[in-house]
């Protein structure tokens, strides 16, 4: 098991730089939809630790959080690409990162509600930022939220695996390491 969250934080932390900027990528296909959260940090950091948190928050209903950020991430994706402005979009992207990873490591608990509406406000920064790339075609937003998806679901196995292990150093540690990240990409945007 230790080794299992041990690769999975190493493969979360080998992404590289975020890509979810302005004409970055092919924001058209399912493939550039499935590709994109997948080759910038933020988002892959951002979706693991929703559903990382959601596991050590002692949530019986883990996947909530998940399935609000992905609801929510695909209309700030249409709100972005039909021009909505968003201020402060990248701060707001890597402060979401931040957080997520302090919740983390402070093995923050919230109800299934209060942590809804954080996660959702998180999803709208992720999401406004896709779809300010220009593009909300179906077939990239179905790849993004497949994507999206799947970066939640191993974020609950690594917290899984964590409760499991009944070693909350680990699941600190990888909170800890999601929030330097976060706070590395604050000072560099």
């Amino acid at each position: 098991m230790k080794k299992s969250i041990a690769g999975i934080v190493t493969i979360v932390l080998s992404a590289t730089p975020a890509l979810a900027h302005v004409g970055v990528g092919d924001v058209h296909s399912f493939d550039g939809g499935l590709l994109h959260p997948l080759s910038g940090l933020d988002h892959m950091l951002a979706a693991f630790a929703v559903g990382f948190w959601a596991t050590m928050s002692g949530s019986r209903q883990p996947f909530v959080w998940p399935l609000v950020f992905v609801s929510v991430m695909a209309l700030a994706t249409l709100a972005g690409a039909a021009g909505f402005h968003l201020p402060f979009g990248e701060p707001a992207i890597a402060g979401s990162v931040l957080t997520l990873g302090l919740l983390i490591a402070c093995m923050v608990r919230a109800s299934t509600w209060v942590g809804a509406v954080l996660i959702a406000v998180f999803a709208v920064v992720h999401g406004h930022a896709h779809g300010s790339e220009g593009s909300a075609a179906l077939p990239y937003l179905a790849g993004l939220m497949v994507a999206t998806a799947g970066l939640h679901v191993a974020g609950v196995l690594a917290g899984r695996a964590a409760t499991k292990m009944e070693v909350p150093v680990l699941a600190r540690g990888a909170g800890g390491l999601i929030a330097a990240a976060g706070l590395v990409m604050l000072f560099q945007g």
